[in-house]
């Protein structure tokens, strides 16, 4: 089921085609214009420039794309090879046309790639789990230029929104969660397990263990929506580790925390289920929908009202923004 290499991003050594990503970006909530907008009106209103963004860990591209309408030149980096060959195709004239330059590097390695106080601001959606949060702020230091703006989200576990149904689907996707989740968690090496845990406490914790230094940073926010939901995309029963949460908040820093089952709506049949859990887990066996793994979906297929039956889902969702002194 797991790849024999262990490492604690498996996106690093992961192989996509487009289906794949066909599936994710159909699976996943779409980031919408009010949700960029308010990004960049937290960067104009601490004077920030407009001059060049960077997406990091940038997958098939879509948040460059959104950023190349507001900047001036984009910057869209990721450690796969392969996210880029597919955002380069996803992009199509605006890489050609220069607009948005790919570049192939980690996150942690950006620093030494990217020339000091060049950038203005600094995107990295879906992916700070990942990644090593010390080592990238500093190297997301650097390379912003004074004023500028580090905007991090995130979207977790997602949580059936219509109340009449809510309380019978909601464990019943958890379980499906837990249950294809664990064979991963559970079977993998020392280096995967270590990832894990470090990324399932960072979502436990709704990013609040990510540390921004006060002699660097400025008008810290962390903005939340339906924080009363389990951000991880999996429980305990999946792990063999404890789930410890913490908190790197400091003094100053404002936290605003919102409820709205409304927020990045999706519809989702059964299919829709299915396909979010699969585009999670992209690099392992699709065999992983065992015969368990299938009767809880037909479980939850009724529960949802049968077939055919649409039901609303909606996330917890977190941003953080940072203003470079």
């Amino acid at each position: 089921m797991c790849s024999a290499e262990d490492n604690s991003n498996f996106f690093k050594r992961a192989n996509y085609d487009e289906d794949y990503w066909n599936n994710y970006l159909a699976a996943r909530p779409d980031y919408d214009q009010p949700f960029y907008q308010s990004i960049y009106d937290y960067h104009e209103s601490h004077l920030g420039l407009t001059k060049t963004a960077h997406d990091v860990a940038t997958g098939p591209g879509q948040v460059a794309a959104q950023l190349s309408t507001h900047f001036d030149k984009v910057i869209a980096s990721d450690v796969n090879d392969t996210h880029l060959a597919v955002a380069r195709q996803r992009l199509g004239s605006l890489v050609t046309l220069k607009k948005v330059d790919l570049r192939h590097c980690s996150a942690e390695g950006l620093e030494e790639t990217t020339p000091p106080n060049s950038v203005d601001l600094i995107t990295a959606a879906e992916c700070f789990p990942l990644l090593d949060a010390e080592k990238t702020t500093q190297a997301f230091a650097r390379m912003l230029r004074p004023n500028g703006t580090l905007a991090i989200w995130f979207y977790g576990r997602p949580v059936f929104a219509e109340s009449a149904y809510a309380r019978q689907c909601q464990p019943i996707l958890e379980s499906i969660l837990d249950t294809a989740f664990a064979k991963i968690i559970k079977g993998g090496g020392p280096q995967q397990k270590a990832g894990f845990k470090r990324g399932t406490d960072r979502m436990a914790s709704f990013f609040d263990d990510v540390e921004f230094k006060s002699d660097v940073w400025q008008h810290v926010e962390r903005r939340k929506w339906n924080a009363e939901y389990a951000m991880p995309f999996y429980g305990p029963d999946a792990c063999d580790f404890e789930i410890t949460p913490s908190s790197a908040i400091g003094d100053g820093e404002k936290v605003v925390e919102k409820k709205d089952l409304t927020f990045w709506e999706r519809q989702w049949d059964i299919t829709g289920v299915r396909r979010f859990v699969l585009a999670n887990l992209p690099t392992f066996d699709k065999n992983i929908e065992d015969e368990r793994l299938m009767t809880k979906y037909q479980e939850l297929e009724e529960a949802m009202g049968g077939e055919g039956a649409i039901r609303k889902i909606t996330w917890p969702v977190v941003l953080v923004l940072a203003s470079k002194k």
